[in-house]
């Protein structure tokens, strides 16, 4: 039997996915990262197929292949979880903890097991029963196993969020490791778990037209592998940059709760337990504000709040206390603050005329114009050039 434009499509996908699964678990930097990443989209190529020759006929010649596509989606979510997890942890490791969300497929295959012991002779008296087999297709299992994607896609998005906050408090350069095409990603996701649920649940209920697109539903999954695919190829460095700069924080004291990038939720009480007292906090802010504004730290491109602990003598945790309260900022704003107003100050002297508004904003301790571009004008609410013209205008 020839193959369908719509099966052409799907194993075209599935066939991008295995390859790409194996450049994915080959790789050397963060290879649990990268593992887990390349498990799910294998996976998820197995299951295309699957989709892509989802008919009687098919099950009938190949019985033992029949509800294996219920078992391998309960893997979906969760290595999509632990991918995010361990690609925003600063030590991506293996956890006992982690074994946790494998749950969900061990209950599901000890579920199916009765059914895969069974004979090609009992499958097959089973799949001629065409309707009943239909309706175990939208039976409860595969109406948890949605909820499960849905669940985990948007657990995986609030870590993205809270890693995102996070850097801010560590870094004064975010531009490599924001994770913004994890975020693109993980929205991508949502979008096709939702568009396919709402068809799942369409064709469950019959509902008009819709119903006639629950066949073509995986070819959102399709586009999903070739959107990875073009990302590795095309910015191969998003993917060779797995690994969090790792800030070497000291073992805290007692009496102190570092606040790091990491994989736990950071409180809100927080400082609840610091010993800064108030006296102390000013001294520090004095001395703060003096090497920053003498030894100009913040030209440096890839500043970070434990080298400006090493530098002051002041703990890092304390150090992002006297940032976030006394100063109610991030320290991302804090030290490009600085680099604003040094900026600032190189557009216009007549001194720094010969050089271009790259050049100075690298100068000024900026990693990249867009960077700049974007951090000037939330500063000032104005950009570089119309910062120029207004000084010209005035005097």
């Amino acid at each position: 039997m020839p193959f369908t434009i719509l099966q052409l499509l799907l194993v075209a996908g599935a066939a991008q996915g295995f390859l790409l699964a194996f450049l994915l678990v080959t790789r050397r930097v963060n290879p649990l990262a990268s593992r887990l990443l390349g498990l799910l989209i294998f996976l998820i190529s197995i299951q295309t197929l699957l989709v892509g020759f989802d008919n009687r006929e098919f099950f009938l010649r190949f019985p033992h292949l029949s509800k294996i596509s219920w078992l391998l989606p309960s893997l979906f979510g969760p290595l999509l979880f632990l991918f995010t997890r361990k690609i925003t942890s600063e030590k991506p490791i293996w956890k006992r903890v982690d074994g946790i969300h494998l749950v969900p497929f061990i209950v599901y295959f000890f579920y199916l097991l009765p059914y895969y012991a069974k004979s090609a002779a009992e499958k097959s008296a089973y799949l001629n029963n065409f309707e009943a087999a239909l309706q175990d297709d939208f039976g409860f299992l595969n109406q948890l196993t949605n909820f499960l994607h849905l669940f985990y896609a948007t657990l995986s998005l609030f870590i993205v969020k809270k890693y995102q906050q996070g850097i801010l408090n560590s870094f004064s350069d975010i531009t490599q490791i924001r994770l913004r095409w994890l975020r693109q990603l993980l929205l991508f996701v949502l979008t096709v778990m939702l568009i396919s649920v709402i068809i799942f649940y369409a064709k469950k209920w019959n509902i008009g037209w819709l119903t006639q697109l629950y066949r073509y539903h995986y070819l959102g999954v399709v586009a999903l592998i070739y959107w990875i695919g073009y990302k590795a190829l095309s910015q191969p460095r998003i993917f060779n940059q797995f690994e969090l700069p790792v800030t070497h924080v000291p073992e805290p004291k007692k009496d102190e709760s570092i606040s790091v990038v990491a994989e736990e939720e950071i409180p809100k009480n927080k400082y609840q337990k610091s010993t800064l007292t108030n006296d102390v906090a000013d001294t520090y802010l004095k001395q703060l504000a003096h090497l920053m504004e003498n030894e100009k730290l913040y030209l440096r491109q890839e500043l970070t709040i434990q080298d400006l602990a090493e530098r002051t003598g002041i703990s890092r945790h304390q150090l992002s206390q006297l940032i976030n309260e006394r100063l109610e900022k991030n320290f991302y704003d804090f030290v490009n603050e600085y680099r604003v107003k040094e900026a600032q100050r190189m557009l216009v002297d007549p001194k720094y005329k010969h050089l271009t508004t790259l050049a100075i904003s690298g100068e000024a301790g900026f990693n990249s114009k867009a960077t700049f571009n974007a951090v000037f004008k939330k500063i000032t609410g104005q950009t570089p050039s119309e910062y120029i013209k207004s000084y010209k205008e005035v005097v």
